[in-house]
């Protein structure tokens, strides 16, 4: 099944140095505590982005990884920023004034010449990976100076900056594996190693975010050092969890992986309150409480917080969910849930607040270092609850057209091309190879034009998703980030939501006429896209659920196939078979 998909932007290098430039000569009128500290590191993060691009450049064009004055001066910084982080962490975010001169100076000094082309890095915008504890994995390790640090690009870059300044090594080296996804390899100018191949004491440090499916980014680091004679016993790892690869993983990735050793350290070993404020103290400090209680709710956990019995949960997909907790003081509750580090989560920000003021959402108490905080209201689920259809989608209309006025943009998500393809090959696993056929035909009869205007889709429209208020009124929640997950779909026109309501609320013509109806109030539809955009909703539903179905939780089974039970059926009534 086709669900997962990144969506790769293209930047202007030099805007790009200039607003992280901006970000850190901003950081010395901030005063000593947690927003500093989060400004730096959100500071670490861009200015991450903006140099790994500049690395993956260089790889373009001479398709092979090699030192040179560039890159070395973009690991210096990134060390720099690395060590400002951690003394700030050290400190327990008592940290104040502003960076070293000779840091901006640097900074100011990158070559910028070119466009880069970036992905989104899932750990700090979907993930809750925190840099500091690469820092404190480093400083457990054992490792010292002598380490040749090794990042793995994207990412990988900058959280191997974070483990070479907590060892007081030098700036770390990065490589970018290519090929196949499950089989990846290097290629790297053999100098990358020739200050460190003959030092029989060295030892080499591997940093990335992974593993991930496969492993194999990892596995073709450690096989690349072996084949410049390093012996595996002076190789480590430094992962984001301690999980191993996954199902995609070769027998002999998993075994090179566990002959590594591997040093991570968790959230709350680095914010543990001894070495720096918990994320407890955080959420109190934004609210002015003092006696915070705090309650992981992370993995389909947030069920437990609704008054219904367990056998009438709504489904989950908790491997998809971003990390939350729930925050209660004196009677009142927050939800406390990870929005993204660095841009990401401002922005995040900015649309909760914006949802809020339009009446749609629930209302937002600010930002801490990556937690989203917002109020969570007296309400009842709109699957437990009910309302008249008229209302409920007169509200849709008005809800999906302020979407589509308000928050527009231009981040390119999946072309009707890949919509299509994802919606036939996961028809035809579904359903067999004549129903992806008579799909396929489908689509080769349609107008492909693609949206006019890509928008910040909800993309969960689900029943489960909306809040009833005591006097009626509904509130939608989970609207900040759907459009910017780590899914093929990413940011569409309002067409897709507009076929997701007509899927979701089984919408006759007529009900479909008035949904369309209320929001041209504010912007044209393509009513064709909508008709387009069905079958590829259900497809890309039926591929979600059917892994989300592969819990090893009964009842999570069973939840998630009566979903694929109704996408299915939803498919064979679309293609009328």
């Amino acid at each position: 099944m086709i669900v997962f998909g990144d969506h790769k932007r293209t930047h202007s290098a030099e805007q790009l140095r200039e607003a992280v430039l901006a970000a850190a000569r901003a950081i010395g009128d901030l005063p000593a505590g947690l927003e500093r500290h989060a400004a730096v590191v959100d500071l670490f993060v861009t200015a991450s982005e903006l140099l790994q691009g500049l690395a993956d450049e260089e790889f373009d064009t001479a398709g092979i990884d090699s030192s040179s004055s560039g890159q070395n001066l973009c690991s210096e910084i990134l060390v720099e920023l690395s060590r400002e982080v951690l003394r700030s962490w050290q400190q327990g975010f008592a940290r104040s004034g502003a960076l070293d001169a000779s840091l901006l100076a640097k900074l100011a000094a990158i070559d910028c010449g070119s466009a880069i082309t970036t992905g989104p890095a899932e750990g700090y915008a979907l993930y809750a990976l925190y840099p500091e504890t690469y820092l404190l994995a480093a400083q457990r390790s054992g490792l010292d100076a002598n380490t040749c640090v090794i990042g793995i690009r994207s990412i990988g870059l900058g959280l191997a900056a974070m483990v070479a300044a907590a060892l007081h090594a030098p700036p770390p080296i990065s490589v970018r594996p290519i090929g196949h996804p499950f089989c990846r390899h290097i290629s790297a100018a053999p100098e990358l190693l020739d200050t460190w191949r003959d030092r029989p004491q060295a030892e080499f440090a591997i940093v990335d975010e992974g593993p991930g499916l496969s492993g194999s980014s990892f596995h073709a680091v450690i096989a690349w050092l072996r084949r410049q004679g390093i012996d595996q016993e002076r190789i480590h790892l430094f992962p984001s969890h301690r999980g191993g690869p996954g199902a995609q993983a070769a027998v002999e990735t998993v075994a090179a992986l566990s002959q590594c050793q591997s040093h991570v350290a968790k959230f709350e070993d680095a914010f543990d309150g001894a070495i720096a404020p918990r994320l407890r103290d955080w959420i109190g400090h934004l609210l002015g409480k003092a006696d915070v209680e705090l309650h992981e709710i992370s993995g389909g956990a947030w069920r437990e917080c609704l008054s219904v019995p367990t056998g009438a949960w709504p489904p989950a997909f908790p491997a998809f969910e971003r990390r939350k907790f729930m925050a209660s003081s004196a009677g009142e509750r927050w939800l406390v849930k990870f929005a993204g580090l660095g841009e990401t989560g401002q922005r995040k920000l900015r649309t909760a607040k914006a949802l809020h003021e339009a009446g749609f959402g629930a209302q937002p108490a600010g930002l801490c270092h990556g937690f989203l905080v917002e109020h969570w209201p007296d309400a009842d689920r709109l699957d437990r609850a009910g309302s008249a259809r008229d209302l409920l989608i007169e509200w849709l209309g008005h809800y999906l057209g302020w979407r589509a006025a308000r928050l527009q943009t231009d981040e390119a998500g999946a072309s009707l091309d890949q919509l299509a393809g994802m919606a036939v090959q996961n028809c035809e696993e579904a359903l067999g190879e004549t129903s992806g056929h008579a799909l396929q035909t489908w689509f080769a009869r349609q107008p492909s034009s693609g949206p006019t205007r890509r928008v910040e889709i909800d993309g969960r429209l689900h029943p489960w998703e909306f809040l009833v208020l005591p006097d009626g009124t509904l509130l939608k929640t989970d609207a900040v980030d759907h459009c910017r997950s780590h899914d093929l779909i990413g940011c569409q026109g309002i067409e897709w939501d507009i076929a997701g309501a007509r899927v979701e609320y089984d919408l006759c013509a007529a009900e479909l006429s008035n949904l369309v109806g209320c929001i041209e109030r504010v912007t044209s539809i393509d009513r064709a896209l909508v008709d387009y955009l069905e079958p590829c909703y259900l497809a890309f539903q039926l591929g979600l659920w059917t892994i989300a179905g592969q819990s090893p939780e009964e009842q999570e089974q069973m939840r998630a196939t009566r979903l694929v039970e109704r996408y299915k059926a939803g498919l064979v009534r679309f293609l009328g078979c």
